[in-house]
């Protein structure tokens, strides 16, 4: 894995991880773009970037904008869309020399996916998307109205207890183990996420499930999860013509931490899967 600091427009100087294919390069892949969930931290994508090298695939994940290492002006995501997001992420492959890829999100990383497959087709291979939130749950509304100190601390027992399984597949254990570090940024990413995200990031994406089908998407739901509490992504995905699976992943919210080898598995399939049509070629790193 490499690390470096990226700067695109707009005053953004992006934390990026490069993960490099090990022993034999597949071919006529695109790379894949690993996308951070809410609280805006690549390092719980890390182990996945480098299963999927150690697969044969050049892979790289970031910071959000914002978060953690990636350092922006506040307008830079104060009034954050997705759409807005898509177009920084844009920004930063142009950097990278990455004409196309395929794309992995989960949660709000998996609305920022949807937001590219709409409004940057031509830049899309595929993508995979895992509980997308196109609505923010009552709790989460209400840290809005708490001070900094209260949406750290709710946030901080919300995930451990509620996204994260406890025992099944080590979740718990799993979750814990990204350390100290790692969890001492999510206390100040929290605050950014709830204050800047929760409430306006999620109804934007509802604009754009129109444009959803332009490229080939694959929709899960975790095999643990309450399908109750995604149902508005079998509604958007019925409109969009894609089908959404509950059997792939046994997991909770995030399956890149508690299940990374059927994360792995499940997006190599998926891209290898989808062929480039004719004049579309496949991109690759150029540096």
């Amino acid at each position: 894995m490499k690390s470096s600091q990226v700067t695109t427009q707009g005053g953004i100087s992006w934390y990026v991880e490069e993960f490099f294919p090990t022993g034999n390069a597949l071919e006529d892949v695109p790379p894949i773009v690993l996308i951070p969930s809410g609280e805006g931290d690549c390092h719980n994508l890390r182990e996945l970037g480098g299963l999927l090298g150690n697969a044969g695939f050049h892979a790289f994940s970031f910071d959000m904008p914002g978060f953690s290492r990636t350092t922006a002006p506040v307008a830079a995501y104060s009034t954050i869309t997705a759409g807005l997001l898509a177009s920084q992420i844009i920004s930063l492959l142009d950097e990278l020399h990455v004409s196309r890829a395929a794309f992995f999100g989960c949660s709000s990383g998996g609305l920022a996916m949807l937001a590219l497959v709409a409004l940057y087709p031509e830049r899309v291979h595929c993508g995979m998307v895992h509980e997308v939130p196109f609505e923010a749950p009552p709790q989460l509304l209400a840290m809005t109205q708490k001070s900094d100190d209260e949406v750290s601390a709710n946030c901080e027992y919300f995930f451990a207890n509620y996204l994260i399984e406890q025992t099944d597949n080590d979740g718990r254990a799993k979750w814990e183990a990204l350390g100290s570090e790692y969890h001492a940024r999510l206390k100040r990413n929290y605050v950014t996420w709830v204050r800047h995200y929760v409430g306006q990031f999620e109804a934007h994406s509802l604009g754009l499930a129109a444009k959803f089908q332009q490229r080939p998407v694959f929709w899960t739901v975790g095999g643990l999860s309450d399908p109750k509490a995604w149902s508005k992504d079998w509604e958007v995905a019925t409109t969009a013509g894609v089908s959404v699976s509950t059997d792939v992943l046994p997991c909770l919210h995030f399956p890149a931490v508690t299940v990374t080898k059927k994360t792995r598995d499940w997006i190599s399939g998926c891209v290898v899967s989808v062929k480039p049509q004719l004049g579309e070629g496949v991109s690759s790193f150029e540096k």
